[in-house]
């Protein structure tokens, strides 16, 4: 395992290793894991999963907290002239890509000696979380909007979490903060630095299976899986592995698309709030900035897209063979049109996110209305 040092990317601020916050003391902005990385590492890797690239993790003095996460298939097929690999990453033990980071950031709290960790999920953090949290012998507090599915409900349960309900996915992630105490960790993936040294592994897999990718087609809410490809590609990158970064595609949805305004500074479209995308909808995002940036570098682009056309593209992934929910939906119709558009340069990424055997009733009633 790599060592690390904890800083503000925004400020410049170091924190001690022990440091058990989530955000900078001096400006208020999300934190950041350093890793000095370098080619010859790669002899050391081993294994599958998220814990075959632990050279390039950050330094544990302590055994991973672990379900066998990563090492996700990746599918190829083709639409017209361009080929497209779908990372079937849905596929990880609790049902979606936040098991990557859920391993990192609560091995994390298990070595700081924290007993309580605090979440705020429409579902798959959350899931993920109460799992994770459970094999570690955590007290898990979940936040949840009131209408988060019921399916996801029930299995944080099973873990063992307490669910505590909110209005609305925003107020969810305000109430949180409100009740966290000073002995607390606040696990959030939209905060904690370590869940996204969880999700750059994917970009590792990626290239250890398919090399070359140009494009990178990603749902987006809070940006903990975009931000840990991008870091993921940044490293591989840096260390030579790669000639360049690939482009990154956020895909969100109507009614909760800050990441587009922000980055093209135009109003996004809406002719009615998504119902489906549940996971999507979120619009604090505290790192806004930093996911608006790796757009720029790697000269991306956001699209937004309607719940017709999720429902649409739902059914095609269903055919496919791919049990996937609505929000991994997106990147299929984020697929479409830019090859309609021609906007695919080469090989690309199709990240399917979440499973949908935990909402599995409200799927069928959408896809066979």
């Amino acid at each position: 395992m790599a060592r690390y040092y904890i800083h503000c990317p925004y400020c410049g601020l170091e924190y001690p290793y022990h440091f058990k916050g989530f955000k900078c003391e001096r400006c208020g902005k999300p934190l950041s894991v350093n890793i000095e990385v370098n080619v010859e590492m790669f002899k050391y890797i081993k294994g599958r999963g998220v814990w075959r690239y632990r050279p390039f993790l950050p330094e544990f003095k302590i055994e991973p907290i672990s379900l066998g996460e990563g090492g996700t298939p990746i599918i190829e097929r083709r639409y017209g002239n361009v080929k497209v690999f779908y990372k079937l990453d849905y596929l990880n033990p609790t049902g979606s890509f936040k098991d990557r980071g859920s391993t990192v950031a609560i091995t994390r709290a298990l070595e700081l000696g924290v007993k309580r960790i605090f979440e705020d999920s429409s579902g798959n953090t959350g899931i993920s979380v109460s799992a994770y949290g459970a094999i570690a012998g955590l007290e898990v507090r979940i936040y949840v909007p009131r209408d988060a599915p019921k399916g996801k409900l029930a299995i944080m349960e099973l873990f063992g979490a307490k669910i505590v309900k909110a209005g609305s996915r925003n107020e969810a992630a305000r109430k949180v903060l409100e009740d966290l105490g000073p002995e607390d960790y606040y696990i959030g993936h939209t905060w904690n630095p370590f869940f996204i040294e969880g999700t750059k592994t994917l970009a590792y897999e990626v290239y250890e299976e398919v090399k070359s990718i140009e494009e990178v087609i990603v749902p987006v809410a809070s940006g903990s899986n975009l931000l840990g490809i991008y870091k993921g590609f940044k490293e591989l990158l840096n260390m030579g592995l790669i000639d360049h970064l690939p482009r990154l595609i956020a895909v969100q949805v109507e009614g909760y698309a800050p990441v587009y305004e922000a980055f093209t500074g135009r109003k996004a479209p809406c002719k009615e709030p998504s119902k489906l995308a549940d996971a999507l909808r979120l619009t604090i995002i505290p790192r806004l900035y930093e996911i608006v940036r790796a757009l720029k570098e790697t000269k991306g682009d956001v699209i937004v897209v309607s719940d017709n056309e999720i429902i649409q593209a739902l059914r095609r992934l269903y055919k496919m063979g791919f049990t996937v929910e609505p929000t991994s939906a997106v990147v299929q119709v984020a697929l479409e049109k830019m090859t309609k558009e021609k906007e695919l340069n080469g090989p690309t990424l199709a990240v399917l996110t979440g499973s949908g055997l935990k909402m599995v009733h409200s799927i069928y009633e959408v896809a066979l209305k």
